[in-house]
């Protein structure tokens, strides 16, 4: 084993230290005689040097333990000499045999001297401490000299252990030490020798020549423990073979096939490196395992008449140091090759080079399993039309991403864009044309996006991106816009340019969910509310979620009240700029849920969701009317604006439905006033232009809510039969102080007087806003700085009020 000097040359010396110590305390009791020792010490010494020769090499892992004759010389020294004498013949012996007999130098050669000190002087303290003052060669001593002789077996097998550990895998060291003394101690050639030292001892005592009958007997004793122990080996290597089998065909995927495969090779053909070559050409994938079991993968020239050269073409090949025998994996040529024998294992031989094709058999037959496995998944995480990861593939690398996210401030984004109006072009052109506008909006994303985000194919016309590199909202909008750049270009389909826009909608953890689904389901949502609102992108909001649990019930909720009649409606008045009379009154809706007050925004929106906002457009009209008709009657002369809903507009009955309310409460059609946005147009024109015309014919009025919010054309505006236009209150609230609101609201005011409309501001506050609005021609004010919107009641007395202070201060002029 080649050793590594700093590691194990520190246990190197501290093996020293401890024989040295171990010898002071021996000669602190009286330094020993040589006189009448000196043939005794020879002929240990020689014993202990030719003993060495004759070992038994037992494999672990990828090293030996050696277990040799030399417990013979070692009984007879605890026996015959002091034991600081027995440890320098130990070394004088065992120096020469290790240099000789298995030709060891540097390191492996000082730490194997050192081991045997070691072994010497730990027999020593054992033995003296066991036998004491008895006779040696007495029965106790017989005792003793088996304890000394196994725990010198032992200390080599926890010391040989911890070498094997610092050189393959230090964390490992207690399964490799226990199954060390497991199989070890169950080896009779220790005892077998002990036994036989101590007859020899008996022997020399009585009669020495009959020592040398016993030499025949321990080479024979030698001779069928090493046959013995070959026998061992080959029951091991069957058991290995299948534990190599077991192991590569239980990994994960062809990677770790070959990682587990290289590793079990080299340990079974006990080398240094093990390597797999995949042939293309002139280079070469090499996956290769060294050093303490490390994997490494890279590409390599082979051109040129390389030593392996025959195992590519089919026929194994064996020198001295190194073997290589070709590995078959269908249509890619590769070679497996081992190098880098250990010092302590003999040349290769046909056995082992037999073992080596029998290890590429299997290790070839898991890695073309393994390779199937990986195609078949690689097909159910792949998309078969575009080629790019499906939404399970999607879903499963973005959990990854947000779990391995959780415990960092990094934002983890979802876009999930669909193509807009797909349906017209498989409708228009067929399905294979849809397919090939498809794969090329795929092939875009993936060539111009794909190297920065993930990019998956979600399904039908949708497409989803996983962006882990946008820090703040406004990152990953930029990231969605430029999406829809990449789309803007037309794809060109035998001569037809086809739009290919798209509609994104954005979630992003952990704000928006904290798992792969719920950011899924929210970044959908947000599609589909960016797809109502024509808006391009959107982010996800909660009021845009129609499936969440409160949703749901408020839902239902919703239309008991519009069945009940229980939504209540509060009226916000309207004066004359020029006069400050109220005009009239514009109608609101309330509702008071049993949880709380729920936002008109978000009840509306549910109600045009649930098709409930017809019945509850005519719920409001018909009380909103009724209150109308009793201020009239009351001397109050007040039109009502009720708000309208694109989806009302839509409907072909409903100018019928206003006609009758205004005739069941005998209102002329002029006292309403019907209040649209300008997109609501827009989302059906057809359909809304023949609604808008009907109420026009009828003499309702007509206004445009929140104008300059929406993206009408002039011309556009011109063309609608409308009587006035109400401009937001994003733009009249601190117009004073605001240059660019005040810009807006004298176009808007110009706008009107140029197309002869009514001009409302709404959600005036203040006085300076009032008295500008007032000065530069604006017609209609509404807003908190006139009054807050009210219950009917409660309205009814400020228009008392009202008229009152408006009668005394004309009575007082």
């Amino acid at each position: 084993m080649r050793l590594r000097p700093t590691r194990v040359g520190a246990l190197t010396v501290l093996l020293a230290t401890v024989c040295l110590a171990g010898q002071m305390v021996w000669l602190a009791g009286g330094v020993p005689t040589l006189e009448g020792h000196l043939v005794t010490l020879a002929a240990l010494t020689v014993l202990f040097a030719v003993t060495d020769k004759f070992v038994v090499s037992l494999p672990v892992r990828r090293g030996y333990h050696n277990i040799s004759l030399s417990e013979i010389p070692l009984v007879l020294g605890l026996i015959m000499v002091h034991p600081a004498l027995l440890v320098a013949a130990r070394i004088a012996g065992g120096l020469p045999g290790l240099a000789t007999f298995r030709r060891q130098r540097g390191a492996k050669l000082a730490f194997n001297t050192c081991l045997f000190a070691t072994q010497a002087t730990v027999a020593g303290v054992v033995f003296h401490l066991a036998a004491g003052a008895a006779d040696p060669l007495g029965p106790v001593g017989w005792l003793a000299v088996y304890g000394a002789t196994f725990a010198s077996d032992l200390v080599s097998i926890v010391l040989i252990t911890a070498v094997i550990a610092l050189q393959d895998d230090s964390r490992r060291w207690r399964d490799l030490l226990r199954a060390d003394i497991r199989g070890l101690l169950q080896l009779p050639l220790v005892a077998v020798t002990t036994t036989m030292g101590l007859v020899t001892a008996v022997v020399v005592h009585d009669r020495a020549p009959a020592a040398g009958l016993l030499a025949v007997l321990a080479f024979a004793v030698y001779r069928v423990f090493q046959r013995y122990a070959r026998q061992t080996q080959g029951h091991a290597q069957v058991e290995a073979l299948y534990d190599f089998t077991q192991a590569v065909t239980g990994a994960r995927d062809a990677t770790e096939v070959t990682r587990v495969a290289l590793g079990r090779v080299r340990d079974l053909v006990r080398v240094e490196t093990a390597e797999l070559l995949l042939l293309q050409g002139d280079r070469a994938v090499r996956l290769r395992v060294t050093g303490r079991d490390r994997f490494r993968r890279d590409v390599v020239g082979v051109a040129g008449d390389h030593w392996w050269r025959p195992a590519a073409s089919g026929r194994p090949i064996r020198g001295e140091n190194a073997m290589a025998v070709p590995l078959d994996l269908d249509d890619v040529g590769a070679v497996l090759l081992v190098a880098g024998r250990l010092p302590e294992v003999p040349p290769f031989t046909s056995d082992q080079l037999r073992l080596l094709e029998a290890l590429a058999r299997h290790a070839g037959v898991a890695l073309r399993n393994a390779r199937l496995v990986e195609m078949l998944r690689h097909t159910g995480l792949t998309d078969a039309l575009t080629e790019l990861p499906n939404r399970r593939r999607f879903v499963t690398d973005l959990q990854e991403t947000l779990d391995a996210a959780r415990s960092t401030t990094r934002r983890v984004s979802v876009l999930l864009l669909a193509l807009d109006r797909f349906k017209d072009i498989n409708a228009g052109l067929g399905h294979d044309v849809g397919d090939r506008v498809l794969r090329e909006v795929g092939s875009r994303l993936r060539g111009e996006l794909g190297g920065q985000y993930m990019v998956a194919r979600a399904g039908g016309d949708g497409f989803a991106l996983l962006v882990t590199h946008a820090a703040t909202p406004a990152d990953v909008l930029a990231v969605a816009h430029r999406v829809r750049e990449v789309l803007e270009r037309p794809v060109d389909i035998d001569d037809v340019a086809i739009s290919a826009q798209a509609s994104i909608g954005v979630a992003y953890a952990p704000d928006h969910g904290h798992d792969a689904e719920r950011l899924l389901q929210r970044a959908d949502v947000a599609l589909h509310a960016a797809k109502d609102a024509r808006s391009g992108v959107r982010i996800y909001r909660p009021e845009d979620d129609r499936h969440t649990p409160r949703r749901l019930r408020l839902m239902g909720a919703l239309r008991a009240a519009v069945e009940n009649g229980e939504l209540d409606v509060v009226y916000q008045p309207k004066i004359s700029a020029v006069t400050g009379a109220v005009i009239g009154v514009e109608a609101l809706s309330r509702w008071e849920h049993s949880d709380g007050p729920v936002s008109p925004d978000e009840f509306i929106q549910l109600a045009e969701r649930s098709g409930l906002i017809g019945p509850l457009t005519l719920n409001v009209m018909d009380k909103a009317l009724a209150e109308c008709a009793t201020w009239r009657v009351a001397g109050h002369d007040i039109s009502m604006a009720i708000n309208v809903s694109p989806l009302s507009l839509a409907e072909p009955a409903f100018a019928d439905d206003v006609e009758q309310a205004l005739q069941r409460h005998g209102l002329p059609a002029g006292a309403l006033t019907l209040e649209i946005t300008e997109g609501a147009v827009m989302q059906d024109p057809a359909r809304s232009m023949v609604t808008l015309h009907a109420l026009h014919r009828l003499g309702v009025k007509l206004s445009i809510d929140d104008f300059g919010t929406g993206h009408s054309s002039l011309a556009r505006l011109a063309e609608l039969p409308i009587h006035e236009v109400k401009i937001d209150k994003s733009f009249v609230q601190h117009l004073t102080s605001d240059r660019s609101k005040r810009a807006v609201t004298d176009a808007a005011l110009h706008l009107g007087r140029a197309l002869d409309l009514v001009v409302v501001a709404e959600g005036v506050e203040t006085e300076s806003d009032h008295r500008y609005l007032c000065e530069n021609g604006c017609d209609v004010i509404q807003g908190y700085f006139v009054a807050r919107p009210l219950p009917a009641p409660e309205l009814t007395d400020w228009l008392v009020t009202r008229r009152h202070a408006a009668e005394t201060a004309g009575s007082a002029s």
